[in-house]
C-alpha cells in the first residue's frame, strides 16, 4: 500500500471551512485527516513529509488549455513584447541568420494592439525573410505568413479567410478556415514523437504551477489526427488531462470513450482580431464582429449532446455569441424538460454578457469556464480592450462579481498559451481586476480553481476538496492565499505538487517531473 503523510501543514480543505494539520494519502486517495500528534500516532512508520507550516490546498485545475500548442509553442519565438514592426522584422532577421537551412521561423503571441503601428505586418514586409515565416496571433485567431510559407502550406485565395490587400492579392493574414488550414498544415510537419513530447512539456509546466487536472481543448489549433496521439501521450503523464475534442461529429469522442466534447466551438472570435460579436461596432473599427455558426447548427450540437448525456461547451466572448449559445441551450432544454436539472452544458469565456444573460445563465444552470487573467493582462486604461471597445465596455469585461452574485458556477483557466498556465496568476487576477467592481474575494477565487473548477469539469465526485475518499491531489504553497496581502497572491511560490499521493513537482528540482 503506497502512502504519504503530510504534517505540520496549514491544510485548507475547501470543504465547508474545515482545516487540519496533517493529511494521509493511501493508494492515490485521501485516507485520513487530523492534528499532527494524532495522525503521527495513528500512522507510525508511514512515509511522511514535514512541510514546516506551509499551506496545503486541493491541487489546482486549469479548465481551458490548448495542450498540444502550449507544448509546441515552448519552441517558438515569443513576440508578445514587440513594440513595433521594425523590431519584429529584426527578430525574424536574427533567427534567419542563426537557423539551419530549411528550418521555418515560428513565432507566437503576436499582439497587434501592442505595436505602435496598430496593425500586423503584411506579406510584403515578411517577404524580406528568405525562408518560411509562420506567426501565430496571441489568441490563435489568425496566422501571419510570408509568401514562402503561404505556398508551402498550400493556402490559396479560394479558402475562406484569406485576407486580401487593396489590389486583391493575399496580404499574409489568414483567418477563419484559412487559419485552421494553416495551423493544421504547419503542425502536421511535426512527428508523432515530437507531439507527444509537447504534451509532456505542457504537463510538466502545469505540475510546476500546482495544476494536476487540465481540460485540454483540442481539434481547433490542433487537428483531428493529433487527438489519438495526444490520447496515447496522456496515458504516460503524471497529471490528469481530459481532452475536449472540437470536431465535426459526436461519434468521434464517443469512440474514444469520452463523454464530453467541444470547448472551442467558436460561436464568435476574439477582441484582438475584432471578431468577437457585439451589438454595437468596435470603438476603433467599423465592425461588430460576427458569428460563425447558424442557430440551427448550434441547436443540433446541443440537442445531440443532451440526448446522449454528453458534456458540451462553446466559445463565446461577445454579446451576440453569448446570446446565441443561451438562446439555443434554452430552446433545447425547453424541448427536453427531463434534462433541465441534470444536463452537462457549459460555456467558455463568457466575456461580455448582458445583465439578462447573466441571470438566464444562472437560471439554466449553465456552467462557465472563464479566464480572469484576460482582463488583468488585457483590460484597463490604455489596454487593447479599452482601445477596441471604449471605457464603458472595457469596464463590463468578465464581470465575475455579478456572475457569482447571480449564482453561476465558475471554473478558472488560462486558455494557454493565450495567457500563462498559472492558477495563482488567475486567482490573483480575479481578486485584483483592472476595475474593482468586478473583483471577487480570495476564497471565491480559490474555489474557481479547485472546488468549483471540479464542478465545471464534471469531476467534483473525485476532486476539488481535501476530504476522505477524494483523489489525493494537493498543492503545497509557501504562503496562504487567504491571509497574504491580496495584491501579492501572484508571487506565492509552489513548493510541491502531489498527484494521487506522488510528488510530481518539487521546487528543489523545478526542471523535472519526479
Amino acid at each position: 500500500m503506497k502512502s504519504l503523510l503530510l504534517f505540520n501543514a496549514n491544510i485548507i480543505t475547501m470543504d465547508e471551512g474545515k482545516t487540519y494539520e496533517a493529511v494521509l494519502i493511501q493508494d492515490g486517495d485521501i485516507r485520513d485527516l487530523g492534528r499532527n500528534e494524532d495522525m503521527l500516532t495513528r500512522w507510525p512508520g508511514v512515509p511522511s513529509m514535514d512541510v514546516k507550516g506551509a499551506t496545503v490546498l486541493p491541487a489546482f485545475f486549469d479548465c481551458h488549455v490548448h495542450a498540444l500548442t502550449t507544448g509546441m509553442n515552448a519552441l517558438a519565438i515569443d513576440v508578445y513584447d514587440v513594440t513595433d514592426l521594425p523590431a519584429l522584422i529584426g527578430i525574424l532577421k536574427q533567427a534567419d541568420r542563426e537557423y539551419e537551412p530549411g528550418r521555418w521561423i515560428f513565432c507566437k503571441r503576436f499582439d497587434e494592439s501592442r505595436v505602435s503601428e496598430g496593425r500586423p505586418p503584411v506579406m510584403a514586409e515578411l517577404d524580406v525573410i528568405q525562408r518560411p515565416v509562420f506567426i501565430s496571433d496571441r489568441g490563435k485567431h489568425y496566422t501571419l505568413v510570408n509568401r514562402l510559407a503561404y505556398e508551402a502550406l498550400g493556402i490559396h485565395e479560394g479558402i475562406e479567410g484569406v485576407r486580401l490587400d487593396s489590389e486583391g492579392k493575399p496580404n499574409g493574414r489568414l483567418q477563419d478556415q484559412s487559419n485552421r488550414t494553416a495551423q493544421a498544415e504547419f503542425f502536421a510537419r511535426w512527428t508523432a514523437e515530437e507531439r507527444k513530447r509537447a504534451i509532456h512539456t505542457t504537463a510538466q509546466r502545469a505540475a510546476s504551477r500546482g495544476i494536476t487536472t487540465i481540460n485540454a481543448i483540442e481539434g481547433l489549433d490542433s487537428s483531428d489526427d493529433d487527438v489519438p496521439i495526444i490520447a496515447e501521450a496522456i496515458n504516460e503523464l503524471k497529471i490528469d488531462m481530459r481532452v475536449w475534442w472540437n470536431t465535426d461529429t459526436i461519434q468521434k469522442p464517443l469512440s474514444m470513450g469520452w463523454n464530453w466534447w467541444g470547448g472551442d466551438f467558436l460561436l464568435d472570435g476574439s477582441i484582438g482580431s475584432r471578431t468577437a460579436a457585439f451589438d454595437e461596432p468596435y470603438a476603433d473599427a467599423d465592425t461588430c464582429g460576427y458569428l460563425n455558426y447558424t442557430d440551427d447548427h448550434v441547436y443540433t450540437i446541443i440537442e445531440e449532446s443532451l440526448m446522449r448525456d454528453v458534456a458540451v461547451s462553446f466559445h463565446c466572448i461577445g454579446q451576440q455569441g453569448i446570446r446565441q449559445a443561451l438562446d439555443q441551450m434554452e430552446k433545447a432544454l425547453s424541448a427536453h424538460p427531463d434534462k433541465k436539472h441534470n444536463h452537462k452544458l457549459r460555456l467558455e469565456h463568457f466575456g461580455w454578457p448582458d445583465e439578462f444573460d447573466i441571470a438566464r445563465c444562472a437560471k439554466l444552470h449553465i456552467k462557465i469556464s472563464t479566464q480572469p487573467a484576460f482582463t488583468y493582462l488585457r483590460g484597463g486604461p490604455g489596454s487593447v480592450y479599452n482601445q477596441r471597445l471604449g471605457e464603458k465596455r472595457d469596464r463590463q469585461a468578465y464581470p465575475l462579481r455579478k456572475m457569482l452574485d447571480a449564482g453561476i458556477v465558475l471554473g478558472g483557466g488560462s486558455d494557454s498559451d493565450v495567457t500563462p498556465m498559472d492558477a495563482l496568476l488567475g486567482i490573483h487576477a480575479a481578486v485584483n481586476p483592472p476595475y474593482p467592481e468586478n473583483a471577487i474575494t480570495p476564497l471565491e477565487a480559490l474555489r474557481m480553481y479547485t472546488t468549483d473548477a471540479a464542478i465545471v469539469a464534471f469531476e467534483d465526485d473525485r476532486k476539488g476538496k481535501i476530504s476522505i475518499g477524494m483523489q489525493g491531489d494537493l498543492v503545497v504553497l509557501d504562503q496562504d492565499p487567504l491571509s497574504i496581502d491580496p495584491t501579492k497572491i501572484k508571487d506565492i511560490k509552489v513548493l510541491y505538487t502531489i498527484h494521487q499521493g506522488k510528488v510530481v513537482f518539487s521546487s528543489d528540482s523545478p526542471d523535472k517531473n519526479k
